[in-house]
């Protein structure tokens, strides 16, 4: 541990102050309506939200789980992270415009606009305690330990009054200003973050002897076999660290298969928040380059550094990312560092007290206890709801013993459903008895798993999370299947109402469009192609990068030159007049 000096808490006090008058200085404004105060009047620009975006997943815990899944399985294990990069691309090109279009507070209001009846109301109530309260809760709680544990291997600080102090300062801005505040101060604290941490990958690179060094000592280390420098995992060797099947579940199951497979409450708040839906499609587009290519490297380059200096045998393999900053960062840059580390914590931590008690207010108190209320009265239930919010965050992190695995925990608890909210928006037979069916059984069957079945039913062994997925999912889409076509469809004037506002590809709503006079405005084909594109870009650019950094710099440079040549035909495309991209929506329309 260090003992912080005079320069690092001028750095650290400079730091709060910018933060506060970031966070006071929108309280005016947020505080007009709860639609100022959750979405920001719908006018904010692209590049902020999508720096927003990234920030809200850039968390003081999301170092630490990157490392563990390196100490575990290798760079193939950052797969967990990478496969989301799907997910997101998809957000981009299928679902980012007709969120926008869709003009919702929370994503958990689009229910009973979506569906009707009693089913809907109560699946509203439901989802609100389940996102807004349980599983946001959990969020919350490894937010809180990955600052805990930082501060525990970094310094000899108080960490109790640490994570008090910044608790404090955060909630205050973020009760003042919302969403305001949460963009805003995003916006500084995520590049003083992505900085911080670069600076570390420099300084842990070094202490390791440079990056060729670190390969060598790898290989005799852990042995060549063991693929642990390795992209991704290559058949045939039996010794890699990842198994081929868990990265196979990443890629082809994974990124749907969770609460974000539409785009994720805390993102699709920012969409809702875009002041064009073209600024929605760029912001979730910007966000997937930061998030998956520019701030992952440092964090994979420090955790192999590690794994040279200390070893594989840690009891937390979490912890060696702040100590490897305890050892290697000089006075001056050490409180950098931890303001990086601060600032991470605090932007993903405004994003959770906003959206929690968007939806305490929103889809809870407003819609089921006091409904006729004044907007600033709202305000202030939405500034008493981030303080319970906070509260129960707490709770959850004093329980919390691995960051990484609680990760997949959360991942698992919903991932029944993850193909129903992406069907809703693309198939009229969805109803709100679906999701309740999906999302019960997916809960049911991972207590189940978690509580009483400890071993795998296929090998006997311990579950891989590959494994649980596949049973969770296999069960719960059988359930939520046979619901569906047991259960009544949402009623025609309800499907019709949707259909007139987001104007979906016909693809899907064939019944629906059949006696209405509506012109789609998406083209389902186009949007594949851009995401094809896109997803095609990020990955070669990824790998690219990598490659570079690792030393393999001819297959890098190869790479980084498709990436170069997709990222201009998927500008050509995106550019294009919109009376082109209508001409073509009229066209699917006419032929569907």
């Amino acid at each position: 541990m260090r003992t912080l000096l005079l320069v690092d808490y001028l750095v650290i006090a400079a730091y709060i102050l910018l933060c506060l008058f970031i966070g006071f200085y929108f309280t005016k404004r947020a505080g007009k309506s709860s639609n100022h105060f959750f979405v920001g009047n719908r006018s904010m620009p692209w590049w902020l939200i999508g720096t927003s975006m990234a920030a809200t997943n850039f968390s003081a815990d999301t170092p630490l789980a990157i490392t563990q899944y390196i100490f575990e399985e290798g760079i193939a294990g950052v797969w967990f992270f990478w496969a989301t990069a799907i997910q997101a691309t998809a957000a981009t090109f299928l679902f980012a415009q007709l969120w926008r279009r869709s003009e919702m507070i929370t994503d958990n209001q689009l229910v009973e606009f979506r569906y009707g009846g009693k089913s809907a109301a109560f699946l509203r109530l439901f989802k609100g305690f389940y996102f807004g309260i349980f599983m946001n809760c959990i969020m919350m709680g490894w937010i809180f330990k990955g600052l805990i544990k930082i501060m525990t291997g970094v310094t000899n600080l108080d960490t109790t009054q640490v994570v008090i102090i910044f608790t404090a300062i955060t909630l205050a801005y973020t009760v003042a200003s919302g969403i305001y505040a949460a963009l805003w101060a995003d916006f500084v604290q995520y590049y003083i973050a992505v900085f911080g941490c670069t600076v570390l990958a420099f300084y842990a690179v070094a202490e390791a002897g440079g990056v060729e060094n670190i390969l060598t000592q790898l290989n005799i280390l852990y042995g060549s076999g063991s693929g642990i420098t390795q992209l991704y995992p290559r058949y045939p060797q039996a010794e890699q660290w990842m198994p081929m099947s868990v990265f196979m579940t990443y890629i082809g199951m994974k990124w749907w298969a969770h609460k974000f497979s539409d785009g994720g409450g805390k993102h699709i708040q920012r969409m809702l928040s875009a002041k064009t839906e073209r600024d929605s499609v760029m912001a979730c587009f910007f966000y997937s380059f930061m998030n998956f290519i520019i701030q992952i490297w440092p964090w994979i380059m420090t955790a192999l550094a590690a794994l040279v200096i200390f070893g594989r045998d840690l009891k937390d393999p979490e912890m060696a990312y702040p100590m490897m900053i305890a050892r290697v960062m000089p006075n001056g840059l050490l409180g950098l560092i931890l303001i990086a580390a601060i600032a991470a914590f605090m932007s993903t931590m405004s994003t959770h007290i906003n959206l929690g008690s968007s939806y305490m207010v929103n889809d809870i108190y407003r819609r089921f206890m006091v409904k006729n209320a004044s907007d600033k009265h709202y305000v202030l239930a939405a500034r008493l709801a981030t303080i319970i919010s906070i509260s129960l965050g707490i709770l959850v992190a004093v329980n919390l013993k691995s960051i990484g695995n609680t990760w997949k925990l959360a991942i698992e608890f919903a991932s029944g459903a993850g193909l129903v909210w992406i069907l809703r928006w693309f198939w009229w037979r969805i109803n709100a008895w679906t999701e309740i069916a999906a999302m019960t059984t997916s809960a049911l069957v991972t207590f189940w798993i978690e509580l009483w079945q400890k071993t795998s039913i296929f090998t006997g062994k311990k579950w891989l999370f590959s494994e649980k997925l596949w049973v969770i999912v296999g069960i719960s889409t059988i359930v939520w299947l046979a619901i569906t076509y047991i259960t009544k469809p949402t009623d025609l004037g309800k499907l019709q109402k949707f259909v007139e506002r987001i104007r979906p590809s016909k693809f899907g709503w064939q019944p629906v469009y059949k006696n209405l006079n509506v012109i789609p405005d998406f083209k389902l084909s186009g949007a594949a192609i851009n995401f094809v594109i896109g997803l095609l870009f990020l990955c070669m650019l990824n790998f690219g990068i990598g490659n570079v950094l690792l030393l393999n710099t001819n297959e890098g440079i190869i790479q980084l030159g498709v990436a170069g040549v997709s990222f201009i035909f998927l500008l050509w495309r995106i550019n294009r007049k919109k009376g082109v991209q209508q001409k073509e929506a009229l066209t699917e329309y006419a032929t569907s």
